[in-house]
C-alpha cells in the first residue's frame, strides 16, 4: 500500500495521500466520511507476525468492508484473519 502513496508522513504523522481517494473509492469508502475522533492513519506492528500494518480510520474502514464482502474472515479463537478466494481475487483487481 505505502508504494501508491495511500498516506504520507509529514511531522511525524500520517496522513491520508494523493491516491487515497481513488483507491477508496472502488472499496466503497468514502474518505470525508472517516470519523474525525480517531487518526484517519497509523502505522502499527502486527502482534502476530510483528510486521507493519495499516491502522487508524482508513484501516478499520479497509477491514470492515473486507469483513462484509467476505475478503477476509476471522480464525477461530484468535484477533487474525485470512483471505479468502474472493478476498485474494478483489485485491488483486484493485492492485493491492
Amino acid at each position: 500500500l505505502p508504494r501508491l502513496a495511500l498516506w504520507v508522513w509529514r511531522r511525524g504523522a500520517a496522513l491520508l495521500g494523493p491516491h487515497a481517494a481513488a483507491v477508496l473509492a472502488p472499496l466503497g469508502v468514502d474518505p470525508a466520511a472517516l470519523p474525525p475522533r480517531r487518526p484517519a492513519v497509523r502505522r502499527c506492528i502486527d502482534w502476530s507476525e510483528r510486521r507493519p500494518h495499516l491502522a487508524g480510520a482508513f484501516g478499520a474502514a479497509i477491514c470492515s468492508r473486507a469483513r462484509d464482502q467476505r475478503w477476509i474472515e476471522p480464525l477461530p479463537g484468535s484477533r487474525a484473519v485470512k483471505v479468502t478466494a474472493a478476498g485474494r481475487r478483489a485485491f488483486a483487481s484493485l492492485g493491492l
